[in-house]
């Protein structure tokens, strides 16, 4: 795997997140209740939301609400990005 195909550490945490509110409520969340977890603005997570769909790491489904779903990430994409 490239190293520009590897996940953040930020979005390793964005998708930690978007995991643990689907494994708790069932479905994904907004981009609203991310960036309030997150702390920052709405347009920073979309900007974190399609890097991650670009790297593989999430899909989503334009013009569908809480579409975003973790895809299979290998262990080694998430231990390179938290170091």
């Amino acid at each position: 795997m490239k190293r520009t195909d590897q996940i953040t550490p930020v979005q390793a945490e964005t998708l930690a997140f978007i995991a643990g509110y689907i494994d708790k409520h069932g479905y994904s969340p907004t981009v609203a209740e991310m960036a309030g977890a997150a702390d920052v603005c709405q347009n920073a997570i979309a900007e974190r939301l399609a890097s991650m769909v670009r790297k593989g790491a999430i899909t989503e489904t334009p013009g569908i609400a809480r579409s975003i779903r973790p895809v299979q990430v290998s262990k080694p994409l998430l231990v390179e990005a938290r170091q």
